[in-house]
């Protein structure tokens, strides 16, 4: 008896703290994936965002973190550019007192000619940094457009972390030990180059879907995309804080991705809602405005 209360104990006592003290960067979702049936596939011609989560399941806060990741591809495909971007509190975090440095790494060019490697160095100064149980988007890493010719179609992009400069990949807290959080890639991908495939069912959507906005935070313009499953009427609205209508685009769409550019020089800043309807489909997501 005494012995299974040990064994008990123990179990609860490690699954607790697996949960209670969770380090996790992994991607959350990969805007434009949602065009076609193939979901290891990404487009020639297209460009992709992949949404980093940080999950800060632990008790401390964390004031500062170099994440590098690596987009390459190991058998020579080729997209115009790699970004990379902060969002959410994160973002918040940097503008209230913080620094990012982002920059490739030695000997490559962000240029999507070869390896493209991105680091982000964050250090947050005046305020509590990212908090215990702090857990959304932090960053973006943007490629694209990956290169429209018919050569590209079957060749791999993936993207990973990495360890430049050395022993980067780290959370930091004042005072504390450095946190190395998990990682669940790598990610890779195989280009579809549609006059290539010969499978058309494979570059049809068979869903409706919303996108989050991108870039997020922004000032003045960001772009929305969304996906019709068949030829559809759609209404795009934007709604302030107070739910007042500000923009509305409608029109007949036909299958397929769609974007939409929002100008919102003429508004002012804050938190606004876009909503979509086509059809049954409804989906609403928010989006900040910072001047």
């Amino acid at each position: 008896m005494k012995a299974k209360f040990i064994t008990l104990f123990l179990a609860i006592f490690l699954l607790s703290f697996g949960t209670s003290f969770a380090q996790e960067v992994s991607v959350d979702n990969i805007d434009g994936l949602m065009w076609h049936n193939q979901p290891d596939s990404i487009i020639a011609g297209s460009t992709y965002t992949f949404n980093i989560r940080f999950n800060n399941n632990t008790s401390v806060n964390i004031s500062g973190f170099t994440i590098p990741f690596h987009v390459y591809s190991p058998d020579g495909a080729t997209w115009t550019t790699t970004t990379a971007d902060t969002t959410g509190l994160l973002s918040k975090s940097l503008m209230d007192g913080g620094l990012l440095i982002t920059y490739p790494d030695d000997g490559s060019q962000v240029n999507g000619s070869g390896a493209d490697t991105l680091t982000f160095g964050g250090f947050v100064f005046f305020n509590p940094g990212l908090p215990p149980g702090f857990n959304e988007v932090s960053l973006t890493i943007q490629i694209g457009p990956i290169t429209d010719d018919a050569l590209m179609h079957g060749k791999t992009i993936c993207l990973d972390s990495v360890t430049f400069p050395q022993n980067a990949w780290k959370w930091v807290e004042k005072g504390q030990p450095d946190i190395i959080p998990s990682w669940d890639g790598p990610h890779c991908y195989t280009v579809v180059h549609e006059l290539t495939d010969t499978d058309d069912d494979n570059l049809v959507p068979h869903t409706f879907g919303l996108e989050q906005n991108y870039p997020n935070p922004f000032n003045p313009t960001t772009r929305i995309n969304f996906s019709l499953a068949t030829r559809s009427e759609a209404t795009l609205t934007i709604y302030n804080i107070t739910g007042q209508k500000v923009k509305e685009y409608s029109s007949t769409y036909e299958a397929g991705p769609t974007t939409i550019e929002w100008d919102a020089s003429n508004v002012s800043s804050g938190v606004y809602f876009y909503k979509l309807v086509a059809g049954d489909f409804t989906d609403t997501k928010k989006m900040m405005l910072l001047k």
